[in-house]
């Protein structure tokens, strides 16, 4: 039995995995080159991969003794499912281990935008406070009392609707199936985006969802409104949100884009009312090793025809 690896893990996840089968991992930063992936996997019966890692059609195709697709993420969108069914491929994921980091990382956009605080740092970093207080510096707004717009009430859009009770907010949400939460006002998107002082994009990346963020969308929103991203980049037409940002009208907090990581020619870098993150939603030592644990018990429970603890439905 063959397990495949795409990317560096500790040696004692080696160790595990070598008690069950033969490892071929790859043990740099950069990306596996897809040719050297579909070489590997032509005769692996699990691999352990991660977003960063696509499994198209091709790639699945060569696969024929693959039995379990085991990802360190929520998200599936670089894997080809349709394909991985045809093939009788098991997919698993790591759910609701990241809820909580990811949802405090959501709110701590809504308030790094909100009150500027990567500005505040920046202009005491270049040393250019040198007047003390002063009424006027660095005015931002509250997220008290706002209205927030979640798009997407899975468990991490709930978990951010629990913590922004606490602010005393309002919370309008949409859902791409029907679902009733305590405490949220649920409408159509165009409401959504019209209403709020928020929006926050909870969704998975689907056919149906990407692009679903643009100029349309945009342009309903209010006059100094914010919209988080900590879904994925895809969710949102990037040159459209750069149109805004540019202008001042909207401001945003983003941690995943289109194209990862983000170009040094992405008007992203430079704009305005704009912070950045490099994608570290789950980026806590309690989640990234509980997404690990969970993946390689998918991993494991795969190629030993058992039930995946969390199994993708395909």
């Amino acid at each position: 039995m063959k397990l495949v690896v795409t990317f560096p893990v500790p040696q004692a996840a080696k160790e595990l995995l070598s008690q069950h089968a033969e490892l071929q991992c790859w043990d740099v930063e950069d990306a596996i080159p897809a040719e050297l992936l579909t070489e590997w996997l032509s005769n692996a019966d699990g691999v352990l991969t991660t977003l960063t890692c696509p499994l198209g059609a091709g790639v699945l195709a060569n696969a024929a003794q693959l039995k379990v697709i085991s990802t360190v993420s929520v998200g599936v969108d670089h894997i080809d499912l349709d394909a991985a069914a045809r093939h009788g491929i098991l997919v698993g994921h790591t759910p609701n281990v990241l809820t909580d980091s990811t949802a405090d990382l959501a709110l701590g956009l809504m308030l790094a935008v909100g009150r500027r605080i990567a500005e505040g740092d920046a202009l005491i970093r270049a040393g250019a406070w040198s007047e003390g207080w002063k009424p006027n510096l660095l005015l931002g707004t509250d997220l008290s009392g706002a209205t927030v717009g979640l798009v997407g009430m899975g468990p991490i859009g709930q978990a951010v609707a629990k913590r922004l009770h606490g602010f005393g907010c309002r919370i309008l949400a949409w859902n791409r199936s029907q679902r009733t939460v305590e405490g949220v006002e649920f409408v159509d998107l165009d409401t959504l985006f019209a209403a709020s002082d928020i929006v926050s994009l909870h969704t998975a990346l689907t056919a149906e969802t990407q692009g679903m963020v643009g100029r349309s969308q945009l342009s309903q929103m209010k006059d100094g409104a914010i919209l988080i991203n900590t879904a994925r980049g895809a969710l949102v037409d990037e040159a459209a949100l750069s149109d805004e940002l540019r202008t001042g009208r909207l401001r945003a907090g983003l941690d995943v884009y289109t194209e990862e990581p983000l170009p040094n020619t992405s008007a992203l870098r430079g704009l305005p009312g704009c912070v950045v993150l490099p994608h570290v939603g789950s980026a806590t030592q309690r989640t990234r090793q509980a997404m690990f644990q969970l993946a390689l018990a998918n991993l494991v429970a795969g190629v030993t025809d058992s039930e995946l603890p969390a199994a993708v439905r395909l």
